[in-house]
């Protein structure tokens, strides 16, 4: 198994992630909700950005 259907696992995860963190934030202060919704949104951006260059990469041999 190579790392393009680990990163598209991790990638759900994330986005799984990502979805019941802003289901579960009310109208009231959510600063430590937010920060977390931040840090995972900028982790899930990495790892599309890794997948986009491994599959150019295998596309391009």
């Amino acid at each position: 198994m190579n790392d393009i259907p680990l990163l598209k696992e991790e990638i759900a995860e994330l986005e799984g992630q990502i979805t019941r963190i802003k289901g579960s934030m009310g109208k009231a202060d959510n600063g430590v909700k937010l920060h977390k919704l931040a840090v995972i949104t900028r982790l899930r951006d990495r790892c599309l950005r890794s997948l986009a260059r491994l599959e150019a990469s295998e596309d391009a041999t």
